[in-house]
């Protein structure tokens, strides 16, 4: 979808959300033209179902690739708002990949994880013509996007049930990711009552803290220092979590900032965020495509 062609959507439930909007499609807008990408490529026949992938100017060899979803409370938001985090993720360098996904109350849950697959069944049959490693993909998200990057990393049956390697996610990066969905049922601002309505149904399966057990899929979480203060709260817990698991990998970065403005600075190429993903990203180990 053409920057200047997006669909209207509507009002953004958060204080700022706004304003972050307008900023991240300027800074896409932007990346857009000055990287090398290929927009809108369609994973299904829904006009929701696309990715954009960025690429390289100077691909050396195959690389790992991020596929990344973004956030607006399931019911809101672009792939084009992620652009910003392009260029600091081609640097590593990486191949970065940003996906839309239908939105509720369209759908529920269950059919946005759906597409977050989909997605990912599209990135690894294609990324190695796009100068990608289908041996080493990552996925991460901002809010919502995290929260479903981080059910796609711990729902290996998801995976497989699409024909795709059970292993084929090697590593997860949310930021400011709500990982634990049991606020939903007993919603306690308007804010979560609009979610609860619009995604509707028990969201148990769909809550990343609850598949922790087990994890080997190495996690770099992050969060704003003045992040919402649930989101701070999860995010903590779920790093204690993933830590106690044998055999884990697990880092996490507090970012100055927001929930916006911490995620934004993810875009700095000096920054924290970058270096410490692409230090993750550099270490995963190819494994055979299948």
């Amino acid at each position: 979808m053409a920057l200047d062609d997006l669909p209207a959507l509507p009002p953004l439930l958060h204080p700022g959300a706004a304003d972050y909007a307008r900023r991240a499609l300027a800074a896409a807008a932007d990346v857009m033209g000055r990287c090398r990408v290929l927009a809108d490529q369609p994973y299904g026949g829904d006009y929701w179902q696309k990715v954009d992938a960025y690429l390289p100017a100077a691909p050396r060899g195959p690389l790992p690739v991020l596929l990344y979803f973004h956030g607006g409370a399931w019911m809101n938001g672009y792939k084009e708002w992620m652009g910003y985090l392009a260029p600091p993720v081609l640097a590593m360098p990486a191949v970065f990949v940003s996906a839309s996904y239908r939105l509720a109350p369209s759908v529920r849950m269950g059919q946005i994880v759906d597409d977050c697959v989909a997605a990912l069944r599209w990135v690894h049959r294609h990324c190695a013509a796009l100068g990608g490693d289908p041996g080493r993909i990552a996925v991460g998200g901002h809010s919502a996007g995290g929260h479903l990057a981080a059910v796609l990393a711990l729902r290996p049956d998801l995976c497989r049930d699409a024909g795709l390697p059970g292993d084929v996610i090697k590593a997860c990066l949310p930021s400011s990711a709500p990982l634990d969905l049991d606020f939903l049922q007993r919603p306690a601002t308007e804010a979560d009552r609009r979610m609860q309505a619009a995604l509707g149904g028990d969201l148990d399966d769909w809550s990343p803290a609850r598949h922790a057990a087990g994890n080997t899929v190495p996690f770099h979480v992050a969060w704003g220092e003045h992040d919402f203060p649930r989101t701070r709260e999860q995010n903590r817990v779920f790093v204690r979590v993933l830590a106690e698991q044998p055999g884990a990998r697990v880092s996490w970065q507090e970012l100055p900032g927001d929930h916006f403005t911490s995620h934004e600075a993810c875009a700095d190429p000096a920054g924290e965020w970058p270096r410490a993903a692409g230090r993750l990203l550099s270490t995963l180990t190819t494994g055979k495509p299948q």
